[in-house]
């Protein structure tokens, strides 16, 4: 009986073992193939290809046999599928590759045009011809098989697209700008992914001889019919993207004229002449709008725009001078008093009080502007909250510290459960850090240590930590009082005043687990002072003497911002933004460095170079 059994076990068995056999001769036939192992892999595909001749199998035993060089076995395939398959125009293609490969250039071309003979007016045809061609980069014969199916189809279809990329495959910058621009010229509801494919192909921040090239097309497609603006339109975003805003400005000009548009092109641009530091382009386009004479919307932006890139102006300079507030402070209330008290106003009021507050010493008239701010009707909560958060900051400015704690309770009770609560809550701790009650900011920062918004969780973390770390196990609170006085000193501007107490404390309690948080003070002061090479010193001391503290992903980050954006060397910048992605994968600020790793270097840092886009040559 046993035995009976096992023999029924057997023969149930056994189809399975059958059934199962194909799908382990696939995989190990990939396996090989995937490794280089071409003959293994052969004898697997012409066993599964006998069993079942589609043409996945066919198409990578006849790969086999030509990465192996074993033309003839490739050449009988190709001719054996042929038979097969008499209307399929890829066959051709595949034993005209072989025969170019065995030297047989005249035979080889026979087959390439039986192939392109052999395609329908249909647009899957014609696909399947140009892809067998581009398989195996015959870009030639590729464009050959899109350009007769698009005069077969009688522009029903449109194949600018794949035309134009094989252009760029080929390196034929003339050809792809050509490509893409009868695209254009066919509908201008393309220009979005026009924009794409170039950027795809061209590089925009080298003003080379690529982009000279689309310049030049352009230009001379704009001469010969001015009545398509399309054109102007794209030559208006090359120099945007080239960040040449002022050839940007005269075609925007221009172009807002024949259009009648208002000045609205010209407004658009200012707001990327500013957000790119080009203030002087941003002038431009704000006093033309406001020349227009039109008393609408756009005139009233361009009056507030112009003050503000003005603000933006002085801002960036480290010591501005005194007459040149002074004017700007006019300016502002003169258009402030033009456009009226209102919600239009708000930022410009808002400016005028940072101005007064942090660049005038003139806080009880920031103070004032600000209150007057909230007077303003129709203000939704969240800006009459932002408001006080400002007015706290100006009151901590004074040395009004409880004031400004009052105000920063406020809004912490009126937003409780909303970022701006709790970016109230995380000011009010840092009052009481200032002040020096220690253990009532520690409670308030256990709070915001899961806040939503993670750089406000990430501050409270790095306060409550420092204040735990450096509190002392015998509770001497003395050089975290000096320290927090110091930092006090920094916020209210008092920057002098403030090394003396880190001078101080460096005096009095030498090699203090504070270090590092006093090098990092030393550092945001030199920022400050515009003092850019020392601040960048400061840094490099963290990293140096604290490798393992929790301030090391910041003063990567910081010291990436810093060469980059106000030191100019990309390359240094680079190099600080690759340390914090390896070394620091956890950091919440590795989102930030991978972004302007990309910025800086066209991809990921950890990118192989072919899957890059290819750079096509003129």
């Amino acid at each position: 009986m046993k035995k009976v059994l096992l023999y029924i076990l057997f023969l149930l068995v056994l189809p399975m073992a059958g059934f199962a056999q194909p799908g382990t001769d696939e995989q190990l036939a990939a396996q090989y193939f995937q490794q280089g192992d071409y003959e293994r892999a052969i004898l697997y595909y012409e066993k599964l290809y006998k069993q079942q001749p589609n043409d996945y199998y066919y198409e990578q035993l006849f790969k086999s046999h030509l990465e192996l060089g074993d033309l003839e076995t490739a050449r009988a395939l190709a001719k054996d599928r042929m038979r097969r398959n008499n209307n399929d125009p890829r066959y051709p293609v595949d034993l005209g590759t072989v025969l170019k490969k065995s030297g047989e250039n005249e035979k080889a071309q026979k087959e390439f045009d039986r192939a392109l003979k052999m395609m329908s007016a249909d647009q899957g045809s014609i696909r399947t011809v140009a892809n067998a061609f581009l398989k195996y980069n015959e870009f030639d014969l590729a464009l050959q098989a899109y350009e007769r199916g698009q005069r077969a189809l009688q522009g029903a279809i449109s194949f600018h697209f794949e035309i134009s990329g094989i252009h760029a495959m080929k390196g034929d910058v003339p050809g792809m700008v050509n490509s893409y621009l009868d695209l254009l010229g066919t509908n201008d509801a393309y220009i979005q992914s026009v924009q794409n494919g170039l950027s795809r192909y061209l590089d925009f921040e080298l003003q080379d001889g690529r982009t000279e090239i689309l310049r030049t097309e352009l230009l001379r497609r704009i001469q010969r019919d001015p009545s398509r603006t399309i054109f102007q339109e794209l030559l208006i975003w090359m120099y945007i993207q080239q960040k040449d805003l002022n050839a940007a400005f005269i075609q925007s000009k221009a172009l807002d004229k024949r259009m009648d548009e208002g000045g609205a092109r010209l407004m658009e641009l200012a707001g990327i002449a500013d957000a790119n530091g080009d203030h002087a382009t941003a002038y431009k386009c704000y006093d033309h709008v406001i020349g227009l004479g039109r008393h609408d919307a756009n005139y009233q932006l361009a009056r507030i725009g112009a003050v503000h890139t003005r603000y933006l102006e002085l801002a960036a300079e480290p010591e501005p001078l005194l007459a040149d507030l002074l004017d700007l402070d006019n300016r502002m209330a003169s258009t402030i008093g033009e456009l009226g008290m209102g919600k239009q106003s708000l930022e410009l009021l808002r400016e005028r009080a940072h101005l007064k507050g942090y660049y005038m010493e003139q806080r009880p008239e920031a103070i004032a502007l600000l209150n007057e701010a909230m007077e303003i009707t129709g203000l939704e909560n969240t800006t009459k909250g932002e408001l006080k958060l400002e007015l706290g900051d100006l009151y901590l400015l004074g040395g009004d510290i409880w004031e400004a704690s009052l105000l920063y309770s406020q809004v912490d009770l009126d937003f409780k459960y909303d970022v701006l609560g709790h970016e109230a809550r995380l000011r009010n701790a840092k009052v009481s850090f200032y002040s020096g009650d220690f253990l009532w900011a520690q409670a308030q920062l256990q709070v915001l240590k899961s806040s939503t918004s993670k750089l406000i969780a990430n501050d409270a973390m790095e306060l409550s930590l420092r204040i735990t770390d450096n509190l002392g196990v015998d509770s001497n609170a003395v050089p975290l009082s000096y320290f927090a006085r110091a930092e006090l000193f920094r916020v209210q501007h008092l920057y002098d005043r403030s090394l003396l107490t880190l001078d101080s404390l460096d005096k009095e309690f030498p090699m203090h687990s504070l270090g590092d948080d006093i090098l990092y003070e030393r550092y945001r002061i030199a920022m400050a002072r515009r003092q850019y090479t020392e601040a960048g010193g400061y840094l490099e001391k963290v990293l140096e003497l604290y490798p393992n503290d929790i301030l090391v992903d910041n003063a990567l980050l910081d010291l990436g911002l810093l060469y980059e954006d106000y030191i100019k060397d990309p390359e240094k910048a680079k190099g600080w933004y690759e340390k914090l992605l390896f070394e620091q994968t956890k950091s919440i600020f590795v989102p930030e460095a991978r972004e302007q790793y990309r910025k800086l270097h066209g991809d990921a840092p950890n990118a192989p170079p072919e899957q890059r886009p290819p750079s096509p040559q003129p």
